[in-house]
């Protein structure tokens, strides 16, 4: 790490906060039985390559240079499956979150999933927008 730019180090912050939205995004759903995601291993599978491929962003320009194009494309699809797994969490979550806002204000495990799901898409918009920030910058020096 001691070759990284500014871009290495926005991917590897941008891997942390995808894994933490994924372990957010699992725990929205084991948070109650009544509102489990359907295909959690579908989203986990999708993040949990995401953060490989956003790993493989930062090996690869130590290996062959700052424009070398597989950790280009590895940043593309992890800023894809990023926001497959934010829309998966988004919208199954979308009747639950009206409900909360309009008449099952009292509900307070739906209140927790809320905040989780929250704070999960915080954390994977966070790491799209520093892929996409990362992706304009050099890797290595």
């Amino acid at each position: 790490m001691k070759h990284c730019a500014i871009s290495c180090y926005l991917n590897a912050i941008a891997a942390v906060a995808g894994a933490a939205g994924i372990l957010l995004t699992v725990l929205s759903s084991t948070a109650t039985a009544d509102n489990a995601l359907r295909g959690l291993g579908l989203t986990v599978a999708a993040g949990a390559a995401a953060v490989a491929l956003v790993l493989l962003a930062i090996w690869m320009p130590t290996r062959k240079g700052n424009h070398d194009p597989i950790s280009a494309v590895s940043v593309v699809a992890a800023i894809a499956l990023f926001t497959y797994v934010f829309g998966q969490v988004v919208s199954q979550r979308i009747m639950l979150i009206a409900g909360l806002f309009s008449f099952n204000a009292g509900n307070t495990a739906g209140w927790g999933v809320f905040r989780l799901v929250v704070a999960a898409s915080v954390c994977l918009l966070a790491a799209n927008l520093l892929l996409v920030v990362g992706s304009f910058n050099r890797s290595v020096k």
